[in-house]
């Protein structure tokens, strides 16, 4: 796909699972991108997507794709547990960052990935793409135009299904519904109620259908605090079975202020296919349903050849970002991923320990 100009850049996506497919996908459709080189440890899937991506290059060594001096910006798209040290070596070689959710698994990583972004004047975003769906994006400007005045409390839940859980357990059997589900909340929460410091949490966990990986929780939910008296309830859960109808994810969230409130529905349950065909679930394609809740894919939808949704637009935002060097307003730091990073795991200690759990965790580790 070699077109490189003036203004294209080049593009390297490490991991070529479900999502880094998409981001290459993505990318090789954006015009502001003259080059790709596309990298994951299992060859078959780098080859896979680098002839559907028509790239220029593809490899199993991450080290080699992003040492290639066509390469501007890099998408991390490998499993969670394997973001630190594919970052970290772009940020030592000045490439620009996205990375998927959750920034890394530990706070020590991320403090210590930001430093050294910071010391090689790298900018690093965080992946968590939900700020990219028209409505919850839209979310934003309602509360900036001043309709609810400010956002006093709130409230909202994110259930993913059984099998979606067991696939992101089978990668990264230390993840947890908090830091990788709940995430997509706390980002929304912290965005829409930016300015204000959260203080505290208190959370409660149950677990029994994922016990047996690490004791991972089916459902968690708590309670974040603010310093000016703020609050919102959070939930997540991976109870719901394989075939529920939201084949992948169904989110809700309420915002309350003094002069109204903004209550949004992410549930798809509006949008629905009933088939006597059976449906494949689009994160899960082995998971078949006779009725599917469509739109319930997180990163948006295949029509007519193409991929439309938020994982689309966040891609080009990232790549404009990259080209223009006006970072985009929607696109959350790796800052800002680094304090979602913080409260998700606050909230799991929260959940172990039976107690309030003060922020900054750093403090109370």
């Amino acid at each position: 796909m070699s077109n490189k100009g003036n203004k294209a850049i080049g593009v390297a996506v490490i991991g070529c699972g479900t999502i880094g497919a998409l981001r290459a996908f993505c990318s090789s459709e954006n015009s502001g991108v003259g080059y790709l080189g596309v990298c994951d440890l299992i060859e078959s899937k780098a080859r896979a997507v680098a002839d559907k991506c028509k790239a220029d290059e593809w490899s199993t060594d991450y080290k080699k794709i992003i040492d290639n001096p066509e390469v501007d910006a890099v998408f991390i798209s490998t499993g969670e547990a394997d973001h630190f040290d594919s970052a970290v070596y772009a940020a030592q070689k000045g490439k620009a960052i996205l990375i998927e959710k959750p920034l890394v698994l530990k706070l020590d990583e991320g403090a210590e990935l930001l430093r050294i972004a910071k010391d090689n004047n790298v900018k690093i975003f965080t992946g968590f793409t939900q700020r990219f769906r028209r409505r919850f994006l839209t979310a934003k400007e309602q509360l900036l135009s001043g309709f609810l005045q400010s956002v006093d409390s709130a409230f909202g839940k994110i259930y993913v299904t059984q099998a979606v859980a067991e696939s992101v357990l089978s990668r990264s059997p230390f993840t947890t519904p908090s830091i990788n589900t709940l995430t997509y909340q706390v980002d929304l929460m912290l965005w829409y109620m930016e300015g204000k410091k959260p203080v505290s949490v208190y959370a409660k966990s149950v677990s029994n259908i994922f016990k047996k990986y690490n004791n991972a929780p089916d459902a968690t939910w708590a309670i974040l605090n603010f310093d000016d008296g703020t609050f919102c309830t959070l939930g997540v859960s991976w109870q719901p079975p394989k075939q529920y109808p939201a084949y992948v994810c169904t989110m809700e969230l309420e915002l309350f202020g003094p002069n109204g409130m903004l209550s949004i529905d992410d549930s798809h349950r509006d949008y629905i296919l009933a088939s006597a065909k059976p449906i494949p679930a689009a994160y899960t394609p082995d998971v078949l349903m006779n009725v599917a809740f469509l739109g319930s894919a997180m990163p948006g939808d295949w029509a007519l050849e193409k991929y439309w949704g938020p994982m689309k637009s966040e891609t080009d935002a990232f790549i404009e970002s990259v080209v223009t060097g006006i970072d985009h307003p929607a696109l959350p730091t790796g800052e800002q991923g680094y304090r979602v990073l913080e409260i998700t795991l606050a909230i799991d200690k929260s959940a172990r320990e039976g107690k309030e759990i003060k922020l900054p965790l750093a403090d109370n580790l």
